[in-house]
């Protein structure tokens, strides 16, 4: 039997008192004009209420009661967004009751840059500081220049367009220390929407002078065509200047390998097994990683490190015993918030940042090669930044995820897992965002909940799904159209339903990508090497039919194989950026 507490029960008459004491504790607070319950004014380095942005309307997603006790403040990193009126959430689902419009292929191409609007919005960055300065001054100094900063975004004619962004100063502070103390920057995005903030590009490696990396992680979920698109287009458009310590690297990265069956419909199993290094992905950051500390002349042995990727090669997996890590895991005490000096140490430090839910832990987890820090779905997960030494002389830093100020469509963010969808007011509208993107009346095979129709509405589709999945209400037994939205939004979330978007081009120059040989790369950070075989051959077969010149005799049998491979590819053109856990690599079958 485990060791620990044993479980009392707790009887239903038990949790009706407990819900009445809470109801009557809520009354009390209402009667007296308390609003602290969720604050703590002195001897716990919390902000009174009075300081906390009343004129932005701030909602605080997931707070917690601090009545339980506890010398901790449960929210002090809690997530904080913009409240939404009430007659936002009342148009959004009188629109999702319109019916669904399928987009072009062309609109499914997504160009991040206008939606952060340049560098004019900007984000958060600290202020100047001192060692002199007081705790007290610089939290001082550092709130006023926040609160600063949002009411000069609020002075702007586009303030309600403004979509989902991080309000809580607490949380900001941990990406300045991160972006302080480390060597290397490495931002990871979700490759299925790799909304990458452009003043990031500009703050670091013009301000700060580092080196910058983009990771798009969750490459198991993205056809093998998109991400390489995308690559292209992050190095085209920011990598201008000739300076080689100004240019950008982006990366691919998987956590989980060999998952690459075919599977019609919805997945039902999760990937499951211990947890393995990512040792083609760690390759290619170390590789990275080496040719900037050339760069500076820095001297910092990597040699552990590539030691670590070999040993990790060899292993056979199947064995527990040998996926033992020897090196000893040590958080670094905080000492001091100053690194200005690049390579001051005698170990790299590489600070990992991103969005919530982009899989920050997941990725330091699989460097790692087993799992050292918690992750979870829900953003917001991770409260502080980490340091973790994976090797004597590499030392990784996990960031909490923040959202940065933009004009992104609130159900890509929604689908992008920065809010959380259990918190949805309105759910409805993300549904609409995506069922016009993907056909999931055709990939969920829905029949329609009210007979001889045949217009689908965001509703429908939740509907439908709720009979199809036996979501139905307490009492009257009708259709839970919210649970069912809140559960196709976490099968996307989770992967289950894939939704990939393109970059700018994509569809004039889909052909270019299908058959570039820079694909063997990616798919072998994916780990898969049976089809790798194929895909070179298919290579060839395209090369040679567009370069060698025919007779007049095999001319129209060379036509009728173009036309069948570019019909195969209009026809699939759908699946490339959304299928329902089928083979997520099937965009290179449409080479075939």
């Amino acid at each position: 039997m485990p060791q620990g507490r044993r479980k009392l029960p707790f009887s239903g008459k038990q949790k009706k008192q407990q819900i009445q004491e809470k109801r009557k504790r809520k009354q009390q607070n209402a009667a007296s004009g308390s609003e602290n319950k969720y604050e703590r004014t002195e001897g716990n380095n919390v902000r009174p209420p009075k300081e906390r942005l009343p004129e932005f309307n701030v909602q605080s997603i997931n707070q917690q009661p601090l009545h339980r006790g506890g010398r901790s403040n449960p929210n002090q990193y809690v997530l904080q967004f913009r409240r939404e009126t009430e007659e936002e959430i009342k148009k959004r689902k009188e629109d999702a009751r319109k019916q669904i419009i399928p987009v072009s292929e062309e609109e499914l191409e997504f160009d991040p840059a206008p939606y952060f609007c340049g560098n004019e919005l900007g984000f958060p960055i600290r202020p100047k500081w001192s060692p002199d300065m007081t705790r007290e001054q610089l939290d001082n100094r550092e709130y006023g220049y926040f609160k600063e900063y949002l009411l000069t975004l609020k002075k702007r004619s586009d303030w309600d367009e403004l979509s989902y962004f991080e309000l809580n100063l607490e949380t900001w502070r941990q990406m300045w220390r991160v972006m302080e103390m480390s060597d290397i920057i490495v931002w990871i995005a979700d490759a299925r929407y790799p909304a990458v903030p452009t003043f990031l590009f500009t703050y670091v490696l013009k301000t700060l002078k580092k080196s910058l990396i983009i990771i798009l992680n969750k490459m198991d979920l993205v056809p093998s065509a998109i991400g390489l698109a995308w690559k292209h287009k992050i190095t085209q458009t920011y990598n201008l200047d000739d300076d080689d310590k100004a240019k950008v690297h982006v990366l691919f990265f998987t956590s989980f390998k060999n998952s690459s069956e075919f599977k019609e419909g919805v997945q039902k199993k999760k990937p499951r097994g211990k947890l393995k290094m990512a040792a083609e992905a760690a390759e290619c950051l170390l590789k990275e990683c080496k040719s900037i500390i050339e760069k500076y002349q820095a001297k910092i042995d990597l040699q552990s490190w590539e030691n670590k990727i070999s040993e990790e090669k060899e292993l056979e997996y199947d064995n527990d015993e040998d996926v033992e890590i020897e090196e000893k895991i040590t958080a670094v005490p905080e000492t001091s918030y100053e690194h200005f000096d690049l390579f001051q140490n005698n170990y790299l430090t590489i600070g990992l940042l991103g969005q919530p839910n982009a899989g920050k832990s997941s990725v330091l987890n699989a460097l790692m090669g087993k799992k050292v820090v918690s992750v979870s779905g829900t953003p917001g997960h991770t409260k502080h930044f980490q340091t973790i030494f994976l090797t004597p002389s590499v030392r990784l830093c996990d960031c909490p995820g923040l959202v940065f100020p933009s004009k992104l469509p609130k159900p890509l963010q929604v689908l992008m897992g920065c809010y959380p969808i259990a918190q949805l007011r309105e759910p409805y509208s993300t549904i609409m965002f995506l069922a016009e993107r993907l056909n999931l009346v055709k990939l969920l095979n829905l029949q329609h909940p009210e007979p001889g129709e045949n217009e689908w509405s965001a509703i429908d589709i939740c509907d439908s799904w709720a009979i199809k999945r036996g979501f139905l209400t307490a009492r009257a037994g009708r259709p839970d159209t919210y649970r069912a939205a809140n559960h196709l939004l976490r099968m996307t979330l989770s992967g289950k339903i894939c939704l990939a978007l393109r970059p700018l081009g994509f569809t004039e120059n889909k052909k270019h990508w299908l058959s570039s040989a820079e694909l063997k790369n990616i798919w072998k950070v994916k780990g898969i090497v049976d089809e790798l075989d194929t895909y070179e051959h298919n290579c060839i077969e395209i090369s040679d039919d567009e370069q060698k010149p025919t007779a007049q005799t095999d001319t129209s049998e060379n036509e009728d194989d173009g036309s069948n491979e570019d019909e195969s590819c209009d026809s699939d053109s759908s699946e490339v950026c959304g299928t329902i856990a089928s083979n997520k690599f099937s965009v290179l079958d449409m080479s075939n």
